[in-house]
């Protein structure tokens, strides 16, 4: 059984955000609850899906920077490698301004982010590549042999040209032998020559090939390779990538090299048939798995959507109930806020699952309740009793463990006050440790009574319990004992408290509120 933090401390938290944020930081300016509420659910899916590019890239990196460390089965390698590492607050900031290019919409900003990757990648791989003797150990990080002698050669003519072009030049040709990297990066950039644009790759017969290739399994991608190589209807397409790549490899050298010599240029930038293949399938694997990523965001953008749904559906029930049909007219709140606040409270929580619509539907119906009616309330705190109880089953169903709460020792003490509304009177209220009792002495329409509690205290001074009492009515001339049973709730803080009071039996009731203090 693995033992969780005590919901003591979400109670308290729940209590005290909507405590503390007054009514006026939770409104806005009234418009349409319809325009509001998809504002917000616009709003919420926005913020789930960009969590997810920001995973995917955090995952990317750091599976780059593992392949990187791997390729070192030398201890030389390592050491030299690791003077230019990134540290794990590194690839979090890489992540996050992965997630905010991705989600911006502006390639100007996705090259951007995916080009400080590729020049971090690249200042590590020099690291390695400037040590001849290391060079050997870098093959299964580029591919083979050749591309790191490439890569040595780009590098060492940086120095009459761009440095920090020369690191990405080395970032990028890793990036590219590794599909996996094309989560935070768009595909024009990961991998290859081939064009593509739209979603599709421009010659169409490549693109008849990448969708065979997506949909088929290991034996079709080796039959598509075998296709290229031999079939005279592809040796065309081969040779346009051919002049591709080395055009594309002349472009990158130069920046990255001022200019190297004929007889560099021309050896650089010759790619042999096999090359141009290879290039081409990891170009297919990196939109691939793009494609993958982008289904992702796009699942959790919808379920993101479903889930602000619920959300909304749980404060127009609470808001209606207490206000009417058109409570959003007079008592607008900010929405987006709300949504924020119930996925801040799930993913803190610890037993509920933020994504499992019936936990997201309690958390919603229990800061719906605290807003609409305030954490003080006979609903919020009915509706807390409630959530508890549910909260506890699914960690029991989850074989997790809650540890007993244990309320604040200022709490305790005696709390002495009056009862007002349908009744009126004196209340004493003892707090001792998790316990809580008291009693009522009072008048209802003119006859007297006494009452009792007793129950047990929350973490944060909340508690509701059972109450049972005598009205001494009089009927005609004889006053005779009318037993009833009822509820008081509040909350205590120490130094007062306050809350609600109910009483019934077959004959009537009344109701009304309590303040105490110490």
């Amino acid at each position: 059984m693995s033992p969780l933090r005590p919901f003591d401390l979400l109670a308290v938290l729940l209590a005290g955000t909507l405590a503390l944020s007054t009514p006026a930081a939770f409104a806005q300016a009234p418009s349409t609850w319809q325009e509001d509420a998809r504002k917000a659910a616009i709003g919420y899916a926005d913020e789930k899906a960009k969590e997810v590019i920001k995973s995917q890239s955090q995952a990317a990196i750091t599976a780059l920077y593992q392949k990187l460390y791997k390729s070192g089965a030398n201890k030389a390698l390592v050491r030299q490698l690791g003077t230019a590492a990134l540290s794990a607050n590194e690839i979090n900031k890489f992540a996050e301004n992965a997630a905010d290019a991705m989600t911006s919409g502006d390639p100007a900003k996705a090259k951007a982010a995916s080009e400080e990757v590729a020049v971090a990648l690249g200042k590590t791989l020099a690291n390695g590549i400037k040590d001849p003797a290391l060079r050997k150990q870098m093959a299964g990080v580029l591919g083979n042999i050749d591309k790191v002698n490439e890569a040595a050669d780009v590098l060492g003519k940086a120095a009459g040209g761009d440095p920090q072009a020369a690191y990405e030049y080395l970032g990028r040709a890793f990036i590219a032998a590794t599909p996996a990297a094309a989560a935070f990066t768009a595909v024009e950039t990961a991998a290859g020559v081939v064009s593509y644009t739209k979603g599709k790759f421009v010659d169409g017969t490549i693109e008849e090939l990448y969708q065979e290739y997506a949909k088929g399994d290991q034996y079709t991608r080796d039959a598509i390779r075998e296709r290229l190589e031999t079939l005279p209807l592809y040796s065309s397409i081969i040779r346009d990538r051919k002049i591709e790549l080395a055009d594309q490899r002349a472009d990158d050298i130069s920046q990255a090299t001022a200019e190297p010599s004929d007889a560099i240029r021309e050896r650089l930038t010759s790619a042999s048939d096999e090359e141009v293949i290879d290039d081409i399938f990891q170009t297919f694997a990196a939109r691939t798995k793009q494609e993958q990523s982008a289904a992702a965001v796009e699942k959790a953008r919808a379920d993101a959507q479903t889930e602000a749904g619920l959300m909304m559906e749980a404060l127009d029930s609470a808001a209606f109930g207490k206000y009417g049909r058109d409570w959003y007219a007079k008592h607008p709140y900010n929405l987006e806020r709300f949504t924020q606040l119930i996925r801040d409270k799930l993913k803190k929580d610890g037993v509920l699952d933020p994504h499992n619509a019936i936990h997201i539907k309690a958390m919603a119906n229990l800061l719906s309740t605290g807003l609409v009616h305030g954490t003080n309330s006979k609903e919020y705190l009915d509706q807390l009793a409630k959530f508890r109880e549910y909260r506890t089953m699914v960690a029991k169903h989850s074989g997790l463990t809650i540890e007993p709460e244990q309320p604040a020792a200022d709490l305790s003490g005696q709390y002495k006050g009056r009862i007002s509304g349908q009744a009126s009177g004196s209340m004493t209220l003892v707090v001792s440790g998790s316990s809580v009792s008291g009693s009522i002495s009072g008048s209802f329409e003119g006859d007297s009574f006494t009452a009792s509690f007793s129950g047990t205290l929350g973490s944060d001074g909340s508690f509701s319990a059972p109450t049972t009492g005598v009205l001494q009515g009089k009927l005609f001339k004889e006053v005779r004992p009318y037993p009833f049973n009822g509820t008081v709730s509040g909350r205590v803080d120490g130094q007062s408290g306050s809350g609600q009071w109910s009483g019934k039996n077959k004959w009537g009731g009344g109701s009304g509120s309590w303040q105490a203090a110490k």
